[in-house]
């Protein structure tokens, strides 16, 4: 390949690296210190009970997406297959300059 070409594969391989390893490296170790423990007695249940409160079941909201999701994502995997294709066309036409077809 040429030198730009390796040297654009290095980058995208470099960027998904640090994309992959950055929330990795940002999380925080909470053993230092910070613990708490919950302890709730057990009460039994006799069949007469009933709840002191009675809360409705509500219904479910359709939630709209972000938009990252309905946007960026979408987004990135078109860029994806793109740059996917241009490499391989790339390849192909510096291939078909190296070698002539005898017939």
């Amino acid at each position: 390949m040429n030198r730009l070409a390796t040297t654009l594969v290095i980058a995208l391989v470099a960027v998904l690296l640090v994309a992959v390893t950055a929330p990795a490296l940002a999380t925080q170790d909470s053993t230092e210190g910070d613990t708490t423990t919950t302890t709730v007695e057990a009460t039994p249940v006799s069949a007469g009970d009933s709840p002191a409160v009675v809360v409705p079941l509500i219904a479910d909201k359709e939630e709209e997406q972000p938009w990252t999701a309905r946007f960026v994502y979408p987004l990135l995997g078109v860029l994806a297959i793109l740059i996917i294709g241009g490499f391989a066309v790339g390849y192909n036409r510096s291939i078909r300059r190296r070698y002539e077809v005898v017939g």
